[in-house]
């Protein structure tokens, strides 16, 4: 089946552009059921690159939201079954899965590269960090969430409008929550939650993300769906002066260090004196809180009982790359591949991108 067979419909759409739909990298952030939702939608418009980011595996709850998990996907990362799906349902869709926390998985040039970044996340402290992540960057993105009977699309196209945390207080943002994985118990009472919500939230984040992908307007204001009443509703959003988030930044240098850099390729680029860091803590150290037991332990925070008297143990972190053994790839302690980074000098801080390879000449 030739290409222009498979999208005939789309070409009698007013103000759609196939070929720029191909040229088009979408990071979509959650492959649960909204993730699912969405990177189907985009990859059957025929948009030419998903990079899909999440840390979770396939849990049996899923099965029942998730259009493109199978039964035999449940124990096995997300990402790779999302990946396996779309390869045969859109063969000319490239799916990059990354199976990690968004923060490791995508970095920040790669997001402000993106034609377009999709939140499907369940944590309000999760979708803040994401949002804080693409301001700096200033890169498009829209997010979604879901309720029982209702859900909620906040597209945030224009980097100079309102953004996601200036919905809330100085308080609210500060607040922390943990995301839920199906695979673990929920504190409390869990959400309910089903495929027909999930599919009309993740089916009006497509919509809209298609729009902007087209260069079609799209309104600023987020879309309000109440199932329960079959109605929609648009709440407009203000810009607050004193959101935290309004800060963007820029590299002021690159380094080019390959597809797998480590700890002593980023320090050698940057010469003496010179501090990478982190934007999300690393582990260095597991220590027993009774003083029992203390071993160094590089990657990402994890923690696990002590072998001496059972406690959990304590997780000392830093933010110091530098302090990691010169042998260790950054991705192993959680460093995303293309990311910024901001590196410490006697008297200042700059920014310095990672580049895989020197660009053409």
């Amino acid at each position: 089946m030739s290409g222009s067979e498979r999208f005939a419909r789309h070409a009698l759409i007013p103000g759609w552009d196939q070929e720029r739909l191909a040229r088009a990298t979408v990071v979509i952030v959650g492959a649960g059921a909204l993730g699912n939702g969405v990177a189907q939608s985009l990859a059957l418009a025929g948009v030419g690159r998903l990079v899909i980011c999440d840390p979770d595996v396939v849990a049996a709850s899923n099965l029942s939201r998730a259009p493109l998990f199978r039964p035999a996907d449940v124990g096995q990362p997300k990402v790779e079954a999302v990946a396996r799906a779309l390869r045969e349902l859109a063969p000319s869709t490239m799916v990059d899965a990354r199976r990690a926390p968004f923060v490791s998985g995508v970095g920040l040039a790669e997001l402000r590269d993106s034609s377009l970044v999709m939140g499907c996340l369940d944590s309000r402290a999760s979708r803040l960090s994401l949002a804080g992540r693409a301001s700096l960057v200033r890169a498009r993105w829209i997010d979604g969430a879901t309720a029982p009977w209702s859900g909620e699309v906040r597209p945030f196209l224009d980097p100079d409008g309102p953004c996601f945390g200036c919905a809330f207080s100085p308080a609210e943002r500060a607040v922390g929550d943990t995301p839920w994985s199906c695979m673990e118990p929920r504190l409390g009472e869990p959400m309910g939650a089903s495929v027909a919500t999930s599919a009309l939230v993740g089916s009006w984040m497509s919509v809209l993300a298609l729009r902007a992908l087209l260069g079609q307007p799209v309104s600023p204001e987020t879309l309000v769906i109440d199932a329960a009443t079959g109605r929609t509703s648009r709440v407009s959003r203000v810009r607050a002066d004193d959101c935290p988030f309004h800060t963007a930044i820029s590299a002021e240098e690159r380094v080019f260090l390959g597809p797998r850099p480590t700890v002593g390729d980023i320090l050698d680029a940057l010469g003496p004196g010179r501090e990478p860091l982190a934007w999300a803590p690393v582990l260095e150290k597991l220590e027993c809180r009774r003083g029992h037991f203390a071993h160094p332990v590089w990657g990402p925070p994890r923690t696990e009982p002590c072998p001496v008297c059972g406690l959990e143990l304590r997780a000392r972190t830093t933010l110091e790359l530098g302090r990691a053994p010169r042998e260790l790839a950054l991705a192993d302690l959680g460093v995303a591949p293309r990311e910024i980074l901001a590196v410490r000098e006697a008297t200042s801080i700059v920014h310095v991108e990672i580049c895989e390879s020197h660009p053409p000449p």
